[in-house]
């Protein structure tokens, strides 16, 4: 009985870790500007626009999740910290 209520455990370990892969599904991969702010070390999200405006973060590390009039971006994680991080100091 004590074997099987190990193995159990070993299951239950092993789900709970499947659990959390899963849970960062590409969803997760997508923050929105305030969070980005903090991972890129912006004080503001006008710093931002001011970024996007130069073409530092460009196409499939932004997302438009608004309207053209409204617009509310969602960053990639890690491809528009790439872009940002690698971008030109001219």
């Amino acid at each position: 009985m004590e074997e099987i209520l190990n193995r159990l455990d070993d299951i239950e370990r092993m789900l709970d870790k499947l659990i959390r892969a899963t849970a960062a599904t590409p969803e997760n991969d997508w923050v929105d500007s305030k969070e980005f702010c903090r991972l890129v070390g912006l004080h503001d999200t006008k710093a931002l626009t001011y970024q996007m405006s130069k073409g530092v973060i460009r196409s499939d590390a932004l997302r438009n999740i608004g309207t053209a009039q409204r617009p509310r971006y969602r960053f990639h994680r890690v491809k528009a910290v790439d872009q940002f991080l690698n971008r030109s100091t001219k």
